[in-house]
């Protein structure tokens, strides 16, 4: 039988399920909400494709260029504000949409469950924007994106770097009508987590009724120094904020209370990816040049590819853009290089969400005195640490 990767390895990325000529590994929801493969034994002719594409068990090709970094500002002011930073990828999308391609990225559905779709039109385009701190299920996006790419169609795939890794090892040869943006990850949430917290916010905010829009990289509150808020619209017309340092699920996300076990120890970081564009937001602008910090958002971009540098020279008359060293684009976004330990008691905290005592992890933050900006600083201190002694 095929030896896929184990709990605390695999990433989910569903290249081994997509690549099985048998259809016959299923991907199926751990107790945490996050999905894991399955293989049907009965069914399976041993084929070890699963194994070969698995970009954890396989090693991953970066590419061969020395990428290059830049901070980014969309000229377009409504797409930067409607954007998690600077607007970068909608004007990326907006060109390849230009050129009768498509677009796949991560999207809330009605139950704000996060997953993958297609978009064909940049009315729908905003879909894809702003934050979704949730594990996206992908589906059928790799076979999906694979038939596409065959009819010579351009395809812009937007993903975690262990996505994008999964996508370019299923397809196992390179497409000249592909390109492939990963962003700066600090660990993808526990889907039963962000579940769990819709219905905590819906009880305090609104007397257990869902809400009807969720941005959790409002900007009405700013953007510089981690001051974006979390926005939850109801559909009596109230809207709650919660700044980034009174949300308990960006306390347990960055705190590393609620992430995938294997983003403990994430193979798909560094500057050279197998990307063609890694975004970000690019925390730290307001030291390296605040002119571009007018409080409304900034794109971090590395530039991983020939593909990537033709492309971005194609947009960057709708763009403002200013060149920067890598190691200024990492300085303050140290999650570019460095893996987030999981917390010891990590597994006590989501069997408490699990079994509906999210209240009780308000507590864990309550007793703790330094505000979020510090617990920020002291964990990017932390992990430039890791970074300079190449942890």
């Amino acid at each position: 039988m095929p030896n896929l990767a184990n709990l605390t390895q695999c990433t989910g990325c569903t290249a081994c399920s997509a690549v099985c000529p048998k259809q016959c590994i299923e991907m199926k929801k751990d107790a945490e909400g996050f999905l894991h493969p399955f293989v049907n034994s009965d069914q399976c002719i041993q084929c070890h494709l699963c194994e070969k594409v698995c970009p954890v068990l396989s090693d991953c090709s970066v590419n061969k260029v020395i990428p290059s970094a830049c901070a980014v500002i969309s000229k377009d002011e409504s797409i930067r504000l409607d954007s998690s930073s600077g607007g970068f990828f909608s004007e990326l999308s907006t060109k390849i949409l230009e050129d009768n391609g498509y677009i796949y990225g991560a999207a809330y559905n009605e139950l704000f469950e996060v997953h993958h779709i297609c978009v064909d039109n940049v009315n729908d385009l905003s879909k894809l924007r702003g934050a979704k701190y949730s594990q996206s299920n992908l589906g059928d996006t790799f076979i999906d994106i694979k038939t596409k790419l065959d009819q010579n169609i351009k395809v812009l795939f937007s993903g975690t770097p262990c996505q994008v890794a999964g996508l370019k090892s299923y397809l196992r040869k390179e497409y000249d009508n592909l390109i492939c943006v990963d962003f700066v990850c600090h660990g993808v949430p526990s889907p039963m987590a962000w579940k769990e917290y819709i219905k905590y916010r819906s009880e305090l905010d609104n007397q257990g009724e869902l809400p009807v829009s969720i941005n959790l990289r409002s900007k009405d509150t700013g953007w510089s120094k981690y001051t974006y808020s979390n926005l939850f619209e109801y559909k009596n017309g109230k809207k709650q904020y919660n700044s980034s340092s009174d949300s308990l699920f960006m306390k347990l996300f960055v705190g590393d209370y609620i992430n995938r076990l294997s983003c403990s120890d994430c193979k798909f970081k560094g500057y050279s990816r197998v990307s063609d564009f890694t975004i970000g937001d690019f925390w730290g602008i307001w030291d390296i040049d605040p002119v571009m910090d007018d409080n409304k958002g900034t794109s971090v971009v590395l530039v991983q590819s020939e593909k990537g540098k033709k492309l971005l020279d194609e947009i960057k008359n709708n763009l403002i853009i200013k060149e920067v060293t890598l190691e200024q684009a990492s300085q303050q976004n140290p999650s570019m290089l460095v893996s987030s330990s999981a917390k010891p008691n990590r597994s006590e905290v989501l069997e408490m969400i699990r079994d509906g005592r999210i209240s009780e992890c308000e507590k864990m933050f309550v007793v703790k005195a330094p505000s979020f900006t510090q617990k920020i600083k002291g964990k990017l201190s932390r992990l430039m640490h890791k970074v300079r002694n190449h942890e």
